[in-house]
């Protein structure tokens, strides 16, 4: 039997879109319900509504003639229900004998379906048939059908995007982060009203719940009573004003100002700008795939990252330059546990230093991967590339317990990178370090000024990574009597000219001749065989 439109994911993926018996129902769903609703309260009344109409027009079909099955016999006019045509409806309009070598004598009925549309079955056909069933039981096979509650499971993703463009692009709809609510029942809030919310928020010097604005405006109904309607309204009204941006997690709104935010709670650094930079990690050996999740890469997909363990009470990252440079941390499936977020808007929270207890501001940006505002915190503690920073939750929900591994005074031997001659050289200094780092990745950086010069010159040269990796190998295998340099400390390394994933990295070295594996993840590097 060919299963009904509802029940494929062609029709679902592919061919769904909102009717406008559907939009009726929709505004009908919100009126009756007298609140905002949420998208997916819409989307799974609407899958709903549609299986069930289906359902109703298959039943009427039904009604209307006898479901076709070859054993039995039929009459000319007779109206027949095709279930393996879709439950296409037919009128008998001839019969003749047929005869089958292997199974006999049976008739065969011509039936009409309309523009001149005809097609010969069979009847009175005794033997056995898939469409051999009484009709009670030619109804009860309809009902092995996938109930719409998991047809939504499956396909959320899909139709709630085709209602969210729809619903967004009607005026009689108004919205805020997938919430809906007719246009004609908002209340209308005087402009000065946003005047008070922005002095309000200024004043506290942080950002205030939608029930304090609400209070601070004098439009609760009654002190302490808040509809959820009036809620919707400010929320939606601030989100459509410029002047104001939600920077609550998830489950929460507070409104902060637009002016007090720092451009990287919206805007990603160009630091941490990544190209397209696709790899293949099934060309990679195990060490080098083991190396993929030992880097905390916001860049390296999920799967390949590492996982938090169980009920981690801490999770320790290790800082690229490009974070250092910016005051970031890398949004990995490790760290994400640690942060308040939301898909809607970045999340104002706050740091808390572990050793001191000083407390100042962080941005979750989920969007782009990365939390801001530890660029203060990283050069007060002279931490460089490479530390091993602690992440784990504060005593309160919205802070975040910052810290490094600290170690007693001394002078290490370290890399330092500077620029001579517009080149990004290397050499082994000693540095007093007061931190754990990671031994492969630890780059030091005196005059980080100069470094930006030398990125942005290699950003608007259009620098290959291959011809980036050919320049700093050199620089990093003098500092090895072996002459050897490890694909982590690569990573590191050219991630101070451009911004590079690991898997990205890997793929170069494995590419090109030139670079020559050994073992436990060292290279070398034969610049005669550069192409």
């Amino acid at each position: 039997m060919i299963q009904r439109k509802t029940q494929t994911s062609e029709y679902w993926l592919q061919q769904f879109k909102v009717s406008s018996k559907d939009i009726e129902s929709i505004y009908q769903q919100i009126l009756d319900q007298n609140q905002p609703v949420e998208l997916k309260d819409i989307a799974l009344a609407l899958v709903r509504r549609q299986c069930n109409d289906e359902e109703i027009q298959v039943r009427s079909e039904f009604q209307d003639g006898k479901l076709y099955q070859p054993s039995q016999s039929y009459k000319v006019d007779e109206k027949l229900v095709f279930s393996a045509l879709g439950f296409a409806t037919g009128t008998v309009q001839a019969t003749r004998s047929g005869n089958h070598p292997d199974y006999g004598a049976f008739t065969v009925v011509t039936v009409n379906f309309g523009n001149g549309s005809t097609k010969e079955f069979a009847a009175d056909f005794q033997h056995d048939h898939r469409l051999n069933t009484d009709q009670e039981q030619g109804l009860a096979s309809l009902q092995g059908l996938i109930p719409p509650d998991e047809i939504f499971s499956e396909y959320e993703e899909a139709i709630s995007k085709r209602i969210r463009g729809t619903l967004e692009a009607n005026k009689d709809f108004v919205s805020f982060q997938d919430r809906y609510f007719l246009t004609d029942l908002l209340p209308e809030f005087h402009e000065g009203m946003f005047n008070i919310a922005d002095a309000a928020i200024d004043i506290n010097k942080g950002p205030l719940t939608t029930d304090t604005l609400i209070e601070q405006m004098g439009l609760a109904e009654s002190p302490g009573k808040i509809t959820d309607i009036t809620r919707f309204s400010l929320n939606h009204r601030l989100d459509s004003d410029e002047r104001f941006e939600d920077v609550g997690p998830t489950g929460q709104v507070t409104w902060y100002l637009e002016r007090m935010a720092p451009p990287e709670a919206y805007y990603p650094p160009r630091r941490l700008l990544l190209r397209s930079q696709g790899y293949d990690e099934t060309a990679f050996d195990p060490e080098l795939f083991a190396l993929l999740s030992e880097i905390d890469d916001e860049a390296t997909p999920a799967e390949e990252a590492e996982l938090p363990e169980e009920n981690a009470r801490k999770a320790t990252v290790v800082i690229n330059y490009p974070h250092w440079r910016v005051g970031t941390i890398p949004l990995t499936p490790k760290t994400l546990p640690f942060f308040p977020i939301s898909y809607h808007n970045p999340v104002l929270f706050e740091f808390v230093d572990g050793r001191t207890g000083e407390k100042f501001p962080g941005w979750t940006v989920f969007d782009h991967k990365y939390v801001f505002g530890l660029g203060e915190w990283y050069k007060k503690n002279k931490l460089p590339v490479g530390s091993y920073i602690n992440i784990r939750q504060g005593k309160e929900p919205m802070q975040v317990i910052v810290e490094y591994q600290s170690t007693r005074g001394q002078r290490d031997w370290v890399r330092m990178a500077s620029v001579t001659g517009n080149r990004l050289t290397f050499q082994m200094t000693p540095a007093a370090i007061g931190c754990k780092y990671d031994e492969l990745m630890i780059i030091a950086d005196n005059s980080p000024e100069s470094t930006d010069k030398l990125w942005l010159a290699a950003e608007d040269r259009d620098r290959s990574v291959y011809d980036l990796l050919c320049e700093v190998f050199p620089e990093l295998s003098k500092l090895n009597p072996q002459s050897t340099v490890h694909a982590k400390t690569l990573y590191s390394a050219v991630n101070v000219y451009r911004r590079v994933s690991p898997g990205f990295v890997f793929e170069e070295l494995i590419s090109y001749p030139c670079f020559i594996p050994m073992n436990h993840g060292y290279w070398t590097y034969d610049p005669s065989l550069r192409d």
